[in-house]
């Protein structure tokens, strides 16, 4: 019967996360663009048909389309992709409705350059919130672990390790520039960093040092999802003393929600420096097909559980995904806000080009741009996507 569950239940985990992940991001322009008065045409969620659809007292269509793989807020007169006309307020026809409607609000291109800004960085500004919202809860509802000391257990022979001068019995106490309070806080500023030196504060003997080791790129199996995956080592096995739970107070639990925000974003712009300098492949990073298999792989692990109850594989589930779709979240944020037109960061590139020219983009121009941006990110997503197909096949990483 659990099988059975598992099966069904595969699909069910991903499109919550990219319709939970997605609708926050539109949802941060909506209201900023409310907030300055812009007329909101539709909301939707997925792409396609719509399976629902209903126009609010302003005139507003909200959708839920066929196809769950994102979404889209369009306000008035905003060019979002090559084709898109410039309606305004009086007259938005669809072919749903393909009477006029009258929309409350202005025009979107009345609004001036720098509140259009706000507007274009409202959607990663809200999925930043998000994450830090779901830390927060996570570290309330679990707390955080914390240990005395995270020691070195044992020094592979001959390993970056070996050759940096770590020693069984060194206490950790900074890793990549960061004081460590669990193993996990070691293993995070390693993994990331293969082909580049790292920095280790270690106490030995009653003397603190420093240790430089450069991490090596190895391949291993997640031992808990099975997935192949290429990270840093540099060849110590860790072991920690007296970890405790320390459960976190409502205002504790916004500072690690801001700290755990802040630290899934280093790591993204570390993988993004990495990428744009050579030392990473595209393997490190992840599309729809990807983000299901994770998906699919976290609902089986809890599912398939042995002698727990249905209710508590479920509870389990629910917190596993809770996390997954706030570093989702964190992820969808940081890549709108590249520079690359169609994405909210080329929006905000014109934005501030008119505000420092005081002449809008000609039409003409934006257009151009909106194309060979959506040809780039379709492109790219492509090959993102044939990349994840790949790791599918026996021997995939």
């Amino acid at each position: 019967m659990d099988g059975i569950f598992s099966v069904l239940a595969s699909p069910i985990p991903f499109i919550v996360l990219i319709s939970i992940v997605i609708t926050v991001h539109e949802l941060g322009h909506y209201w900023v663009g409310r907030g300055f008065g812009a007329a909101v045409e539709s909301f939707s969620v997925g792409f396609g048909r719509p399976i629902f659809e209903v126009r609010d007292k302003r005139g507003t269509r909200w959708r839920v389309n066929w196809l769950p793989l994102g979404g889209f807020v369009k306000f008035v007169g905003e060019l979002q992709a090559p084709t898109d006309t410039r309606e305004t307020p009086d007259a938005a026809p669809s072919k749903a409705d393909p009477a006029p409607v009258k929309l409350v609000g202005k025009a979107y291109t009345e609004l001036g350059p720098m509140k259009r800004l706000a507007v274009s960085l409202g959607g990663p500004l809200a999925n930043f919130i998000f994450a830090i919202a779901v830390f927060a809860v996570l570290g309330m509802a679990f707390g955080i672990p914390q240990s005395k000391e995270i020691m070195v257990a044992s020094v592979v022979p001959n390993s970056a390790a070996s050759v940096a001068g770590f020693q069984p019995g060194d206490v950790i106490v900074e890793a990549g520039g960061r004081t460590v309070s669990t193993g996990s806080d070691v293993n995070r500023a390693t993994e990331l960093s293969a082909g580049e030196a790292v920095m280790y504060r270690v106490v030995r003997d009653g003397s603190e040092m420093t240790l430089q080791a450069t991490p090596l790129e190895t391949e291993e199996t997640n031992a808990v999802l099975q997935m192949k995956q290429k990270v840093g080592r540099i060849g110590i096995a860790l072991t920690q003393r007296d970890t405790e739970i320390r459960h976190l107070n409502p205002i504790e639990a916004v500072g690690y929600g801001f700290s755990s925000t802040g630290d899934a974003l280093g790591a993204t712009v570390n993988v993004l420096r990495r990428l744009v300098t050579g030392k990473e492949g595209l393997d490190k990073l992840s599309g729809p097909v990807g983000i299901f298999t994770l998906a699919d792989k976290v609902t089986d692990l809890h599912l398939q559980q042995k002698d727990v109850d249905m209710w508590e594989k479920w509870r389990q589930l629910f917190f596993s995904l809770l996390q997954l779709s706030a570093l989702l979240s964190i992820g969808v944020g940081f890549f709108n806000l590249l520079p690359i037109p169609v994405l909210d960061g080329g929006a905000a590139v014109m934005c501030l080009a008119e505000a420092a020219t005081g002449k809008e983009i000609p039409e003409k121009v934006q257009r151009v741009g909106l194309t060979i941006g959506l040809v780039s990110l379709v492109s790219f997503a492509l090959l993102i996507t044939w990349q994840d197909i790949a790791r599918l096949w026996p021997g995939g990483s």
